[in-house]
């Protein structure tokens, strides 16, 4: 029997690896009954797994290959060939694979897909009648939107204007573009909606002459209501990128979650809004389980002090400054300040490069044994392997997406005109999605995490993240280190 065949295995697998995480063996019989029954399933794995369930997942795998799809990031690639497969390797278990576009696997190979080749191939009807797994499917939206992002350089214009027989329209579209788009710049590298209509008359010249060149072709053919377009403006070179977008990226495979059978694994669960998206459609699964316990977890050391000003008023930058200052001081190792906000990180780095000098670096890995890292939450959570364990994290603000992206705006505007709570169902759930998983990385590792927003005490939602941060015990003070 194929769960009780992976239990041995696993079990065998341990005696070379350190076991880290105690539920393996319970997702491991998980995942083997799911592929034995071939039923749809939803296993939430609590912050505490980390990276760890991967041998629980893969060593089901080895046994059992029958039409399987593993479809993975970049990242979870580069832990899969990296880590991952050289461990089973060495404990003389066969992952019997194929990997990307060139070969169609048989049906006794396990098939490998970054999402760009799964669109491709869903496209071309090749995933009927399979299993598909998705590992930290928290991330299929973001990546799936990644993946069929467009983008439109200069040079793309060019192409066209020289490729087309109304090439001096095109350059009157163009050029009657550019002087809105840097009439309404307020920044030096500004980020401006466009309309989907000025794509319409772009479209309505070419008519008779349709580019079959990329990525115009693509561009003209799937822009409507449903993505979003902006252009991100260079105001040095007075040059600007479009970029297009879809709004709903998951639309565009629900028919292949529906007619296949599915196995996902998420860190975040049923608040996250890919899960609301799933709901919307009337997704179901047959099994529905969580592993992990926030009991046995070890507690953040958490320190969020009460009477923080808000983001909105002028005291908030000051604040910021003088607490990371005083957060910083006689640190030995490592610190990571998080800020989404661009502008925002810029002027912390700036200010406390003036203080600590060389000890400031933005989004490197090149560091100092008691470094300062300024970044971006996404960063850190794609770079953390290749830095030490940091003494803590620092959040000056809560990383809610911002409506100064356009695709958070259209996507905002949507949830509002369909009469939904856009904050609940969308800005709050992504908002602890990339919290979460922020401070999963270093969740007993004794690293103190701060967050420096007034929000976490004056606005009731604030509750919620607490809630989400679960264990955790409170820093009244800062203590002499």
């Amino acid at each position: 029997m194929l769960e009780v065949n992976s239990h041995e295995h696993l079990k065998k697998y341990y005696q070379n690896n350190l076991v880290l995480w105690p539920h393996n063996l319970t997702l491991t019989r998980l995942i083997s009954r799911s592929l034995r029954r071939k039923d749809n399933t939803f296993i939430q794995l609590l912050s505490d797994s980390r990276n760890f369930w991967w041998p629980g997942l893969l060593i089901p795998l080895c046994l059992h290959n029958n039409n399987i799809v593993l479809i993975v990031s970049e990242k979870q690639h580069r832990q899969l060939f990296e880590v991952e497969l050289p461990k089973l390797q060495a404990s003389r278990l066969v992952f019997d694979y194929v990997e990307g576009l060139e070969v169609i696997p048989s049906n006794q190979k396990i098939w490998i897909l970054r999402y760009q080749d799964l669109l491709l191939v869903n496209e071309k009807g090749l995933l009927k009648n399979r299993q598909l797994i998705f590992p930290e499917s928290e991330f299929i939206s973001n990546e799936l939107r990644k993946s069929m992002s467009i983008k439109i350089t200069p040079e793309d214009w060019e192409h066209l204007i020289d490729a087309s027989s109304v090439d001096a329209l095109i350059i009157e579209v163009y050029e009657s573009l550019s002087r809105r788009l840097f009439s309404q710049s307020v920044g030096p590298d500004a980020f401006i909606r466009i309309e989907n209509k000025e794509i319409l008359i772009l479209k309505e010249i070419l008519k008779d002459d349709f580019p079959s060149i990329m990525p115009w072709k693509r561009a003209l053919n799937v822009v409507d209501d449903e993505w979003v377009t902006w252009a991100k403006l260079d105001n040095q070179t007075l040059s600007w990128d479009w970029h297009i977008q879809p709004l709903l990226p998951l639309q565009t495979i629900s028919g292949l979650l529906s007619e296949n059978t599915l196995l996902m694994l998420t860190n975040s669960g049923e608040s996250d809004s890919f899960f609301l998206d799933l709901n919307s459609k009337n997704f179901s699964f047959n099994v529905n389980v969580t592993l992990g316990n926030t009991l046995d977890q070890e507690p953040i050391p958490l320190f969020v002090p009460k009477q923080q000003p808000l983001p909105n008023t002028s005291l908030f930058y000051r604040h910021v400054r003088r607490q990371c200052q005083r957060l910083i001081l006689s640190r030995i190792h490592t610190t990571i300040i998080l800020v989404d906000d661009s502008q925002l990180r810029l002027q912390l780095t700036s200010a406390l490069a003036g203080e600590f000098g060389l000890r400031v670096v933005h989004e490197t890995t090149n560091i100092q044994t008691n470094g300062i890292i300024c970044c971006s939450c996404n960063w850190w959570i794609m770079n953390h392997d290749h830095l030490p364990t940091p003494d803590q994290l620092i959040f000056p603000i809560i990383p809610l997406p911002t409506l100064e992206s356009p695709w958070i705006a259209a996507r905002v505007e949507m949830l509002k005109h369909q009469g939904r709570n856009w904050f609940r169902e969308f800005l709050l759930p992504e908002t602890l999605l990339v919290l979460l998983k922020s401070v999963a990385i270093i969740r007993g590792k004794d690293v103190r995490v701060a967050i420096l927003d007034g929000r976490m005490h004056y606005r009731s939602w604030g509750k919620l993240i607490f809630d989400a941060l679960e264990p955790w015990v409170n820093l009244e003070r800062l203590l002499p280190y």
